[in-house]
């Protein structure tokens, strides 16, 4: 993410900035001094906060979540108004609950061991397996697009003043990624997601302006879900709002997409049950369907050009920045071997719900 103020200052701020550098032990601290929860503490990965798992001694765990000192605070308010909003418009929804500070905020200031100022919450820590940690039960595309639907019919009403920031992870500001691109040192990869880039300047960009737009989640992938295997919903949690932003429904869409993407003779399976749960709850417009193909491949782009640039800034960490590269890669084969009229069909053709149980 960066700052709304920040277009042309592409490579600083959060992007290129470390993450905050707390300990376990000055972790347990603030816990217990700003929110008053003693317990155990696990460190988690991330990759520009810093994130602990608290177990009180008889309690649910709870994510302490300390946040990039480059992260801006309007963004972060958003972040934890959007999880209030969804508390109470839709408790059903497998969303972490927000926990108020001793001295009764939501977020409060605290000093990392470099001095600089991190804003921290205290949300619930939901317990699953991560999606993409393990087999995948049958219908769960499904069960993935009604969720993601569920989701953006909850935040329909939902509005804050730090929502329209630029975030190179949206899909809408794919023109962003153009001073990126020399990260890319494959020649043909380099060709492949330069003529993606013009193509959204010149094509898809005028198009994606008409269509509908509100505050969504923007990272709907299967690190992101958690899974229960042992009962249901088979769903049990989304985590990780940390990129949401105000922008098309069809590029939120197109994010979720983008990671299911199946191996074989038809690339398109898995996404088509995924637009099939979606219509279900919420009905697609003719021409977000005549996008989603080619916002599926600015997405995986956007993974590759950014996973380039910060692997080779942060050697130690390339290993998590990189999971995602070969999916990506993975995807724009496919799409290229399938075409994009090909699978504009294919989608249209599963976006045909018989019921549907929101209306449009």
């Amino acid at each position: 993410m960066i700052r709304a103020a920040g277009k042309s200052d592409l490579h600083s701020e959060l992007l290129s900035h470390d993450a905050p550098d707390i300990s376990a032990a000055r972790a347990a601290e603030i816990a217990r001094d700003v929110f008053g929860v003693a317990g155990t503490v696990k460190c988690l990965t991330a990759e520009k906060d810093a994130n602990f798992c608290i177990r009180p001694d008889g309690g649910n765990p709870l994510l302490l979540k300390i946040s990039n000192a480059a992260e801006a605070r309007g963004v972060i308010d958003m972040q934890t108004a959007a999880l209030i909003h969804l508390q109470s418009v839709d408790p059903s929804l497998p969303v972490p609950q927000v926990y108020n500070a001793l001295n009764g905020n939501t977020a409060q200031l605290v000093l990392g061991a470099d001095g600089r100022e991190h804003v921290v919450r205290m949300l619930s820590f939901l317990e699953g397996r991560v999606l993409s940690n393990g087999p995948v039960a049958d219908g769960v595309h499904r069960e993935i697009g009604a969720l993601l639907a569920r989701l953006n019919v909850a935040m329909r009403g939902f509005a804050h003043p730090s929502a329209d920031h630029v975030l190179q992870w949206d899909i809408k500001q794919a023109s962003l990624l153009r001073p990126m691109l020399p990260a890319i040192q494959d020649s043909d990869l380099h060709k492949r997601l330069t003529a993606l880039i013009d193509r959204f300047d010149l094509k898809i960009a005028p198009k994606l302006s008409q269509q509908r737009a509100q505050v969504v989640h923007n990272d709907f992938n299967p690190h992101n879900l958690l899974v229960n295997d042992i009962g249901a919903p088979y769903l049990s949690g989304i985590i990780d709002f940390g990129d949401m932003v105000h922008t098309h429904i069809a590029c939120d869409l197109a994010v979720a997409c983008a990671y299911q993407i199946a191996h074989g003779a038809e690339p398109l399976f898995h996404i088509a049950q995924i637009l099939r749960g979606y219509s279900s709850v919420l009905s697609l417009e003719e021409p977000e369907i005549d996008l989603l193909p080619e916002l599926i491949c600015l997405r995986h782009a956007t993974t590759l050009i950014i996973g380039a640039m910060r692997a080779k800034r942060y050697p130690e960490n390339a290993a998590y920045i990189l999971r995602n590269s070969n999916n990506a890669l993975h995807g724009l084969a496919a799409m290229d071997l399938l075409g994009i009229e090909a699978a504009r069909d294919v989608l249209h053709r599963a976006a045909q719900p018989n019921e549907r149980s929101e209306p449009k």
